[in-house]
């Protein structure tokens, strides 16, 4: 109609342009948010990584402690932050730094070589004392108050209370606490790296101060085995006993940690592995490789922590089918303390090829108290290659028996084992 008015081109032009420009603003911002987030987090964690690296400390960090925690230095509430899984710190992100200068670590070995073995002092920490922990002093409970309070030998677990802290007990002689049978003292390696420079080898009676109840513990445990518990479980070892008996075989091979106990007296020294069937035939295999090398007398006493999926053998030597944290860490070593040892029959297995004109060279395995050819063994083969290439999805005891569970029905349809009892000869030597 003639008396309508039509709005102007240029109005159009300008309402499109408005909601092209909000449609812009509303994609691109949270993009380059995001973007700026994440370039913060990764300069971060360069930053964190660059310290843990020049560090004397174990550092860790965590999205998420698991109980109250409380900065060691700015003593405020934290949730998520950085610790040491050698003495216990805890720290915010902000103050890593300074904590890395102001607290010393877990010492493996004492700087002075004039001290005596027995003239170690308690090294205190304050705060974030273990639950249901009692003073020495007062005998009540520490770390009840939601701050940051009360102070922790990092050496014999001891707590006191704050105000319960006297010059007499700083000055104090530490003795370990209830797991002094177990640690190697820093002024024990001490002695034995100045015995070695004098080329003196009579560690027995340097041990001999440390009375006879004294047997070392070695820890190897298997940080890609069962439920992928073995990192959790290297920094509370590590915490509880001397950092330098407990080794991660993924990076450092059982031969090499069993020479520790070459530093040791004759038959004293004692080693939990803490990983499946698997891990513990591997250590065995090195105390083989000892027997090799001319030292039996230094050969350990091997205890298991069953932390595989089938657990057959620890199973069999009775300590249980599996552990998924039901217990704590210093009851596994009262077990540890506690236990009795028993004789473990050892097979060897010869495998070749049938026919006149074998020129493949002989192959030679260890049995611990069984081994399988055929379906099963091809199924633990497959699972073990999966498992390398990807540790991080077997991290579920039952994920695991699933995935057994499926190569096993797997064979079942392809039958790749089918006839093996044809080509197949078996005999037994014995000696």
């Amino acid at each position: 109609m003639e008396g309508e008015k039509r709005p102007a081109p240029y109005e159009g032009l300008f309402a499109d342009g408005h909601l092209v420009l909000w449609t812009l603003c509303s994609v691109l911002l949270p993009v380059f948010i995001t973007f700026w987030c994440s370039l913060q987090r990764s300069r971060r964690q360069l930053h964190r990584r660059d310290i843990f690296r020049k560090s004397k400390h174990g550092w860790r960090d965590t999205d998420l402690f698991s109980h109250p925690t409380y900065c060691c230095v700015c003593a405020q509430h934290i949730l998520q932050g950085a610790f040491c899984d050698c003495c216990g710190l805890r720290v915010d992100e902000g103050c890593l730094k300074k904590a890395d200068k102001r607290f010393h670590c877990k010492e493996i070995m004492l700087k002075n070589d004039s001290k005596a073995l027995d003239a170690m002092h308690h090294h205190w920490i304050r705060g974030n004392v273990p639950l249901c922990s009692y003073c020495v002093v007062c005998k009540q409970q520490c770390g009840s108050q939601p701050k940051l309070c009360d102070y922790r030998c990092i050496w014999c677990q001891k707590t006191v209370h704050d105000e319960c802290m006297k010059n007499s007990l700083k000055n104090e002689q530490c003795d370990f606490g209830e797991f002094k049978n177990l640690i190697i003292p820093p002024s024990y390696l001490t002695s034995i790296n100045q015995m070695r420079k004098d080329k003196k080898t009579d560690y027995a009676m340097l041990a001999s101060k440390l009375g006879k109840q004294w047997t070392p513990l070695i820890i190897l445990a298997n940080s890609r085995s069962g439920t992928n518990m073995g990192e959790g479980l290297l920094g509370e070892f590590r915490i509880l006993l001397n950092p330098v008996q407990v080794f991660d075989v993924t990076k450092t091979p059982p031969v090499k940690a069993l020479q520790l106990c070459t530093l040791l007296p004759y038959y004293s020294a004692r080693v939990l592995v803490c990983g499946g069937d698997g891990t513990v035939g591997w250590v065995l295999d090195a105390v083989d490789e000892m027997k090799i090398k001319g030292q039996e007398k230094y050969i350990p006493q091997v205890a298991v922590l069953p932390l595989g999926t089938g657990n057959d053998l620890s199973n069999t030597l009775g300590w249980g089918t599996g552990y998924a944290g039901e217990i704590p860490v210093a009851q596994v070593l009262r077990n540890v303390m506690e236990a009795d040892g028993v004789k473990l029959d050892r097979w060897k297995v010869q495998v070749t090829n049938k026919g006149y004109y074998n020129l493949r060279k002989l192959k030679e395995f260890t049995m611990n108290n069984y081994f399988s050819v055929g379906p099963d063994a091809l199924m633990a083969l497959n699972f073990h290659a999966h498992r390398e290439k990807a540790p991080s999805l077997f991290s579920s005891r039952i994920l695991n028996k699933a995935v057994y569970l499926f190569y096993g029905t797997k064979d079942c349809l392809v039958q790749e084992c089918k006839d093996l009892n044809k080509k197949v000869e078996s005999w037994m030597v014995s000696e």
